[in-house]
């Protein structure tokens, strides 16, 4: 834990590493909590560089000794690392020291997780292993060497040696020590090969403690095949080493890492069965998966020269798992999944104090910055310029990406060069989202006359932190045009809008169309679009580009919401009637029909009514959202029962996108049946389910109704056993316990034998799940904020990546009442007063504040 006074770190501020490391040769003597470190490093001076201080990070590491050319030394040593007044010309740095894994509770560095011996470097954990420049412009290759009494000894790249109790790797690729990995343990692997097309046999396992997860590993297994082909048949990528391994791990802060050639996994984004996960569990370990191994190439054989360029391979990494899950899949449905995600997480971030630039240009602490802005936003930037540059020269910008900057530490300049000499563009203002915060709003209007359809397109983005003035953005918004049968006039076309305000005409026009604005979501902004609920309602009967007939669903129910919360409005006939002929146009995809019918979340409604001027109350708003559900469910009474009918799937288990389809539309419907038969469906699919997304969907049902008492007790005495499926349970009933029971069902599961300050998934079952209940986190007592914050002070001193990450569940405080106001800001100086809070979590809290 770092308890020094926060230094802001800025971008303008980078200079080059004083020396470079050609080789890092790493002994390890394990031992829990006395495993001793030998390091062996070859530095040279960097031409490059503007002076020539001599300083290795490190954190809690027991100093043992240190050579230079076999010299011992004596160097100054400091809370952060150590200094020495080294050579100027190449030697042989050498080290020892001595580290506790056993204790290390923070899961960075060398950990112990049930056993096993396992890292997690990223961001800046390395340096809790050995001294070392601990960032990731320094690119080295890495020999190691294991030496321990487990069976099972792991590194990066390649085996090379091994015997009784000791065994050596070799990576040939130079990486930067966030990617470094060891794992050691009592493990067993499922195990295949991969031929790559140039005819290499590369060696797959997927690991795991041995007692139970054996059965779980197939579908990673198949995942990791499909990731390796589809690298290679759609960017041109081929994997590089003898052997890929995958470790599951049960502590771990994040879903898995990208180490070089072992990945380590959160056993939950790497195990499944059908008894054990649900279909959105399959798709999740399929996408991480696929994430995790494309690293390879936009990561690790290219990676960052420093943190601020995060997004290069985390934003182009997500953007290429999105175009794989939507070629395993559905691209329609996966635009609808990232965009909800997008504005569920990434367009809170912009509308609050936690508002930063997809390359935020300071921090304090990087792993701070592990956002849905870097990630999401940044993934939505490459999918801009894709769209703004076409598929070809797309394509010929990242094979020059990755011939020209093979090996490289490379920044965001590097990359949009790339696509200025494909294409001769001038970036210099699409590179503006870099370094721009904020969720631009577009404004549209349209007039018609003489057979001209003139839209005008206005776009502002509201003052972000540091931030006040903002410049026009080039957004590229797709449009269609439709006549009053709903037949296209004009296609799909992409408008490059560069200025503040501008005007596109369409001529030739018998009457004035119907307007589908920004199609497949073609640009990260709210649009601003003043239709008639007849207007939305035409969309979504007729619009071609389903993300838009999506959208227009959303919209009015979002609409909807609203009235009924200020004006305790009826429910509009024209939405449940446009709902109905979604539902019952059996042409369409079920996980399309399922994705429509579900409502916009009450924490959407909430920056809903406070964008319009309006203070949220959650308590309506959860009101608002049970009445339009029975609404709808008695709308379609007729009709649900024979949909629920049509989705039920013959034969065995399969997580493949057509079934999964049904399954959801038919818990979808479900969960509507409830509320009119008083679950006696949901019970009977509880009864019957063969996997654990009919049971966990009839689980929910039930409790949605506040029934289920009896069939939440046979879930947790059938899977007691297994933790993975114990989380949902956990997550479950507090995200769906009424409002005035949340924290208390939360609180009360603190004390449940099974929970686990110290395991991240368990922790976040819980109090995420408690985040999740909006109307019970909101509370008018303030019991959930305080109950939130007593356990994040709890947390902290233990794990500060996970508090500081679950202290944005507060970053809306200033969007609610004052008397709600004043307990989420007495919550939060609690937390900044807690002795001894962490770097992490003291940076995440004063944004907050502000």
């Amino acid at each position: 834990m770092k308890n020094a006074a926060p230094q802001t770190i800025y971008l303008s501020d980078y200079t080059p590493p004083a020396y470079l490391v050609d080789s890092v040769h790493l002994t390890f003597k394990l031992g829990g909590t006395g495993t001793r470190v030998v390091s062996r490093i070859a530095f040279r001076p960097n031409p490059d560089a503007t002076s020539r201080e001599f300083f290795l990070h490190g954190e809690d590491l027991r100093f043992v000794s240190a050579k230079i050319d076999g010299t011992p030394i004596t160097p100054d040593l400091r809370d952060d690392g150590l200094r020495y007044d080294a050579p100027d010309a190449p030697f042989v740095f050498e080290a020892e020291v001595e580290i506790s894994p056993a204790t290390n509770t923070s899961l960075e560095g060398l950990y112990m997780s049930n056993g096993m011996y396992c890292t997690q470097c990223e961001a800046e954990g390395f340096r809790k292993i050995t001294y070392y420049p601990d960032r990731p412009d320094v690119m080295a290759v890495f020999t190691v060497r294991i030496e321990g009494d487990l069976p099972v000894l792991l590194s990066n790249g390649n085996p090379t040696a091994s015997g009784e109790g000791w065994a050596e790797w070799h990576d040939p690729w130079p990486k930067p020590a966030y990617l470094f990995a060891l794992v050691a343990g009592d493990l067993v692997a499922l195990s295949d090969t991969f031929t790559t097309r140039s005819g290499r046999e590369v060696d797959l396992n997927i690991w795991v403690r041995p007692g139970g997860d054996e059965a779980k590993r197939a579908f990673g297994m198949e995942a990791l095949k499909k990731s390796m082909k589809w690298d290679e048949d759609v960017y041109g990528r081929e994997y590089d080493l003898d052997l890929f391994n995958i470790v599951a791990v049960d502590d771990f802060n994040m879903g898995a890492m990208e180490n070089k050639g072992l990945n380590i996994f959160n056993a939950s984004a790497v195990l499944a069965s059908p008894e054990t996960a649900t279909d959105a569990d399959f798709e999740r370990i399929e996408a991480i998966i696929a994430h995790e191994y494309f690293h390879n190439w936009t990561g690790n054989r290219i990676t960052c020269r420093d943190w601020f360029q995060l997004c290069l391979k985390e934003g182009l990494t997500v953007f290429r798992d999105q175009q794989f899950t939507g070629d395993m899949r559905s691209h329609a449905v996966k635009r609808i999944d990232d965009a909800l995600v997008l504005r569920a997480h990434q367009f809170r971030e912009d509308n609050g104090p936690l508002a930063h630039p997809v390359r935020p240009d300071s921090f304090v602490e990087i792993n701070n910055f592990y956002t849905a802005t870097v990630y999401e936003k940044g993934a939505e930037v490459i999918g801009m310029l894709k769209l703004l540059v076409g598929n070809a020269d797309y394509a010929k910008a990242l094979d020059l990406y990755f011939d020209r900057h093979d090996g490289d530490a490379a920044t965001i300049e590097d990359w949009l060069k790339v696509f200025e000499d494909v294409t001769g563009r001038d970036l210099r203002q699409f590179a503006l989202w870099y370094s721009q915060a904020g969720t631009p709003r577009l404004t549209v209007t349209e007039t018609y006359e003489g057979g001209t359809y003139h839209l005008h397109l206005r776009q502002e983005t509201p003052p972000t932190p540091g931030q006040d003035t903002k410049e026009p953005l080039v957004l590229p918004v797709a449009v269609g045009l439709l006549n009053e049968n709903g037949a296209e006039v004009v296609p799909t076309t992409v408008l490059e809008m560069t200025q503040s305000a501008q005007t596109f005409s369409f001529e030739g026009l018998s009457s004035k169309p119907t307007a589908s604005i920004l199609r497949n979501f073609s640009a990260p902004v709210i649009v601003k679009h003043d239709k008639t609920n007849a207007e939305r309602a035409f969309l979504l009967a007729h619009d071609t580009d389903p993300f838009n007939r999506w959208d227009a669903g959303r919209t009015l129910a979002q609409d909807l919401l609203v009235r009924m919360v200020r004006e305790d409005a009826a429910p509009d006939a024209a939405f449940l009637d446009g709902l109905a002929a979604v539902l019952r146009d059996d042409a369409l995809d079920p996980a399309f029909r399922a994705l429509v019918l579900r409502l916009p979340s009450e924490e959407d409604t909430a920056q809903a009514l406070f964008d319009a001027g309006h203070t949220p109350d959650p308590s309506a708003i959860n009101d608002a959202h049970e009445t339009l559900k029975l609404h709808i469910a008695q709308h379609l009474q007729d009709t649900l029962p024979r949909i629920y009918a049509d989705m039920s799937v013959d034969g065995p288990y399969t997580p493949d996108a057509e079934p999964a389809g049904k399954r959801a539309l038919g818990n979808a419907v479900l969960a509507l049946i409830s509320k009119l038969d008083g679950g006696k469906a949901a019970a009977q699919q509880f009864a019957n389910a063969d996997n654990m997304t009919q049971q966990l969907g009839a689980l929910r049902a039930l409790l949605q109704i506040s029934k289920g008492a009896a069939e939440l007790a046979a879930f947790e005495d059938q899977w007691r056993h297994d933790r993975l499926v114990m989380d949902k349970w956990f997550a479950l009933q507090v995200s769906l316990a009424p409002a005035d029971q949340a924290a208390a069902t939360a609180e009360k599961l603190t004390v449940h034998p099974d929970f686990d300050l110290k395991n991240p998934n368990r922790f976040r079952a819980v109090f995420g799940g408690l985040r999740g209940n909006t109307a019970g986190f909101h509370h008018p007592s303030g019991a959930g904020y305080d109950l939130l914050a007593e356990w994040l002070i709890k947390l902290d001193p233990l794990n500060p990546q996970t508090t500081a990450r679950m202290t944005t569940a507060f970053d809306t405080w200033k969007r609610y009442d004052a008397e709600r106001q004043s307990k989420m800001r007495t919550a939060l100086e609690r937390i900044a007063r807690a002795k001894g809070l962490s770097g992490d979590t003291n940076e995440m809290v004063t944004r907050i504040l502000g």
